[in-house]
């Protein structure tokens, strides 16, 4: 006698399979991540703090309450990256140079640019699962 999947499926619930194998994946994304945060964070932060010299929005902790230390160069790297995402927001206030950003590197901004879309990917799909099992009676 054959056992099919479909068979034991109930329309519209989630079971334990599907909510380990949903949990994997986001656990995976989460490491993957964190690991990338971290070796890019030690990677660029000198050369964000080298490249990036007259911004106000670096080079002023107080700006936007970056702190110092490891975490402090994470947010800092995040700041970079809304600086390459908006940088209007950032003219408004004053915070950047023009030049400095137009003449950053390309391959460093990639790689906060992925970064950050990293980081985006990770929590919507992290809402999206906890919004699927609340709404389906998990």
């Amino acid at each position: 006698m054959a056992i099919r999947s479909g068979h034991y499926r109930h329309s519209g619930a989630i079971y334990s399979a599907d909510h380990e194998f949903i949990v994997l994946t986001i656990s995976i994304l989460f490491v993957v991540t964190l690991l990338y945060t971290v070796l890019i964070t030690l990677y660029l932060r000198n050369k964000v703090n080298k490249s990036l010299d007259n911004c106000l929005a670096i080079t002023d902790s107080s700006l936007f309450q970056i702190g110092t230390g490891f975490l402090g160069d994470i947010k800092k790297l995040g700041i970079v990256g809304g600086m390459f995402l908006r940088p209007q927001k950032f003219l408004e206030l004053g915070a950047i140079d023009v030049e400095q950003v137009n003449t950053f590197p390309k391959k460093f901004k990639y790689m906060i640019l992925v970064q950050v879309a990293l980081v985006t990917l990770t929590t919507l799909i992290t809402l999206v699962f906890f919004v699927w099992v609340h709404l389906l009676d998990f």
